[in-house]
């Protein structure tokens, strides 16, 4: 059974929809330590939480906003729950699923300790991913209406704002374990007609937040770049290549 230590966050309200998506995110900060801190505070400040997201102006007694998530899970595996799944927690921000913007209010999150991009990226150790898999599987159990289709990255459904938990993150391991997907390489024709418009149909019916523009925009490259930093994290580039659209059409199979 999975042993959860109790830290416990005031940053929480009520649901308002049913619980159907879990979204991994990396802490992006020091040490677990100060993502706990950060998670629970109910007065945040900036002069608590120095680091390259603010500006070196910044007054010291700024106030920050109230985040928080479901759980904690630290480099050794440890897991710490915050907030009760039956409440919402704060921690997508801006940002929208199959073209649903309330993500708070029908998502479990949970924080995974890792200094991120603004921390040289650092890996993922074995017993940390051990936990979090442990973790899915408990969710996925309490919540027969999620499964492993429904757990998604903070950069899947924030594409423009966010990168977490990165390219590093072991996506495939966690589909082998069952609680994530990845695809297998399709091969098949593609079509050439609006290579564009058909990126950006798949891309919005995996659940990407997409409109459909016909031509390559700001905001589809971004999207690549996360289906990418994901599914095909050995070049994030934003490219439509051929692979990435392979890999589009069977994602877009397995989601269906």
């Amino acid at each position: 059974m999975t042993r959860y230590i109790q830290r416990p966050s005031p940053n929480f309200d009520a649901r308002t929809r049913p619980i159907d998506l879990v979204v991994l995110h990396y802490t992006g900060m020091q040490n677990a330590e100060v993502a706990l801190a950060r998670l629970t505070d109910p007065k945040p400040v900036a002069g608590n939480y120095p680091g390259p997201w603010q500006s070196e102006d910044v007054e010291p007694d700024a106030p920050l906003p109230r985040v928080s998530a479901h759980y904690v899970v630290d480099e050794a595996g440890q897991i710490y729950s915050l907030v009760p799944e039956e409440h919402r927690a704060w921690h997508a921000g801006v940002s929208s699923w199959e073209g649903d913007g309330e993500v708070n209010a029908r998502a479990i999150g949970i924080e995974i300790v890792n200094g991120g991009h603004d921390f040289g990226s650092p890996d993922f150790p074995d017993a940390q991913i051990e936990g979090v898999i442990g973790l899915l599987r408990d969710i996925l159990r309490r919540w027969p209406e999620l499964n492993a289709k429904r757990v998604v990255a903070h950069s899947d459904i924030a594409p423009a704002r966010k990168a977490d938990p990165g390219e590093k993150f072991p996506w495939k391991r966690l589909a082998e374990a069952g609680v994530s997907i990845w695809p297998e390489h399709v091969t098949m024709q593609l079509s050439s007609d609006d290579p564009v418009s058909e990126v950006q149909q798949e891309l919005a019916f995996i659940g990407y937040p997409l409109k459909q523009t016909g031509y390559m925009d700001e905001a589809t490259k971004e999207a690549l770049v996360a289906f990418q930093r994901r599914f095909r994290p050995s070049d994030i580039s934003g490219v439509m290549d051929d692979e990435t659209r392979y890999l589009l059409i069977a994602v877009g199979r397995m989601v269906k």
